[in-house]
């Protein structure tokens, strides 16, 4: 009995020395994201409104050990400029009469290195724009918080014509959108 008792000692001695780290489900906490354009007009910002996101990251106290997932979904209608008319040319370029969201899902962490109180995070997943999926490789950097809700934060510059997507006009062509836009983002995320 004593020696099964010194065993079962060891063996808990053990699992608390392997690992303090613990993966845990996450879920959309709050979002700022922005898309950014240029026109032979003006330049133009248009924020979106509603998001949604889940990820299963691993965190060892509030030290991020890995991001083993991430989903995020924006409605591409809660997109809003300050001009209506705006709005329903960029409605027609990302074909919401079909495709209502915009999603990105994270496929890979190709590596993840910590620089101060932050974690700088490579990685690759499938970004879906109007119904056209393409891989996609993007830089994050992420924030634990005393409370370990993680906070991503990062930009992508992508061409809309690599989503099947033609660049908006207006006037009867006098006024056309660039090809290139860049997508600024916050996320907020906390355990589910």
């Amino acid at each position: 009995m004593k020696r099964v008792s010194c065993h079962l000692a060891a063996l808990a001695v053990l699992m608390l020395s392997v690992s303090n780290a613990f993966a845990y489900g996450f879920g959309y906490s709050s979002h700022k994201m922005v898309i950014h354009g240029t026109s032979t007009l003006h330049d133009w910002s248009c924020p979106t409104n509603k998001m949604k996101a889940k990820g299963d990251f691993t965190l060892a106290g509030n030290e991020l050990q890995s991001v083993n997932s991430m989903w995020v979904e924006a409605d591409a209608l809660s997109i809003k400029s300050d001009k209506e008319d705006m709005d329903e040319k960029i409605y027609e370029a990302l074909k919401t009469d079909k495709h209502k969201n915009i999603t990105f899902s994270m496929t890979k962490v190709k590596s993840m290195t910590k620089k101060g109180n932050e974690w700088i995070l490579e990685t690759t997943g499938k970004l879906t724009i109007a119904g056209k999926t393409n891989d996609v490789d993007m830089t994050v950097k992420a924030v634990v918080d005393a409370s370990g809700t993680v906070t991503f934060k990062g930009e992508k510059k992508l061409l809309m014509t690599s989503f099947g997507m033609t660049p908006p006009k207006a006037m009867l062509g006098m006024i056309k959108a660039g090809d290139e836009i860049r997508l600024d983002f916050t996320l907020t995320m906390k355990r589910s």
